[in-house]
């Protein structure tokens, strides 16, 4: 395979921050008999045996990250040494683990050309489907109207229609996610306009300021609560002076207006919740407080607050239906979010935070 230099120069190594070179044939070649020798080790000691497509070497080591049908394979655990050049010390937070186990084995396969994460998490009736969609496109009123690298973080297999206006007048829009399921799907739909990395929010292998842009659906919440900050620093660290970051977060049971409607169906859900997960993998979620958003996003990186969606799956089910003007009401909560975008993102479920760089 080819690699786009392009691209590759704006990478780095997650372990020691290194540039990465592109190996050529010929290398990759000498790199494939290595591993068929048994030479070649993941950072869990096992022994490589899968031929790579391509690699990724980390200047002035013996270190490389394996290239597969285009998917730069770059979490520190995916990097290739010998044995004796191993760091044996590098764990995974269970966390991250759970949220990678959970998308590769459950979120991302696909139920009647349907995602199980949508089926789960979402709402799909026709009396939704139009606020939902403005919803997403509501990403567009922030983003600038194009430039060379959208950054997608947690992109996911990219599974509604809206999210590929975000990068429709850039020329790459980069992948990243945990999990390799969402960026085989994610291939499927963009091909080459598409780049994509396997790695870990918290640690992009990305140098700073390259990204013009960057968009982030419900990823910091499925991050351990104590490095939300932490990825969060890192998505400004990789943009460029003058670039933009809009990132969906929720503010789970924290949400003012969801506890009041909710509160009478709270415990019945609860249960049902209970019930239902009993056989089905849960996922990790902790939601912040609008304290620590104050505190930890707004102060240090000049972050505007807005409203992404102010009403829940729970409440779109309860309170939305055909024949009670369902249509109508969401089309009264879409203008209440856009004539007053902070109370609704203080208030509502799901904030937006806007920072520019």
């Amino acid at each position: 395979m080819t690699i786009n230099t392009k691209f590759e120069s704006i990478l780095r190594c997650p372990i020691t921050q290194y540039e990465l070179i592109s190996l050529t044939y010929g290398q990759v070649q000498s790199l494939n008999q290595n591993i068929q020798a048994g030479h070649l080790h993941t950072q869990d000691g096992k022994v490589q045996q899968k031929l790579v497509d391509g690699a990724l070497q980390v200047e002035g080591t013996s270190m490389f990250y394996p290239v597969h049908d285009d998917i730069f394979y770059l979490l520190p655990d995916c990097v290739l040494q010998s044995n004796a050049d191993l760091d044996m010390n590098h764990t995974d937070h269970a966390a991250k683990k759970n949220v990678k186990n959970f998308y590769d084995d459950f979120g991302w396969q696909e139920v009647d050309g349907v995602f199980q994460d949508a089926i789960d998490s979402e709402d799909l009736r026709d009396v939704s489907k139009d606020y939902i969609t403005q919803c997403h496109l509501r990403l567009n009123q922030f983003l600038p109207k194009k430039g060379q690298f959208l950054l997608d973080i947690a992109s996911g297999p990219i599974q509604y229609p809206a999210y590929l206006t975000y990068s429709k007048d850039y020329e790459y829009r980069i992948c990243a996610d945990i999990s390799i399921q969402a960026l085989i799907a994610a291939k499927k739909k963009l091909g080459d306009k598409g780049r994509y990395l396997l790695c870990d929010v918290t640690n992009l292998p990305i140098k700073e300021n390259m990204i013009d842009a960057q968009v982030s659906l419900h990823t910091l919440y499925h991050v351990p609560k104590e490095e939300q900050a932490k990825a969060f620093a890192e998505l400004y660290r990789v943009l460029k002076p003058g670039g933009t970051s809009v990132i969906v977060y929720s503010w789970g049971s924290r949400s003012l207006l969801m506890n009041v409607f909710l509160l009478p169906f709270k415990a019945y859900s609860y249960l049902k919740r209970k019930v239902a997960t009993q056989n089905v993998q849960s996922l990790y979620f902790y939601a912040h407080s609008y304290q620590w958003f104050c505190q930890e996003i707004q102060a240090k990186y000049q972050t505007k607050l807005y409203s992404w969606r102010s009403v829940n799956v729970p409440f779109l089910k309860v309170f939305i239906h055909q024949k009670f003007g369902g249509k109508l009401l969401l089309k009264f909560i879409y203008w209440l979010e856009e004539h007053c975008p902070y109370l609704m993102g203080r208030f509502g479920a799901y904030p937006l935070f806007v920072s520019k760089k």
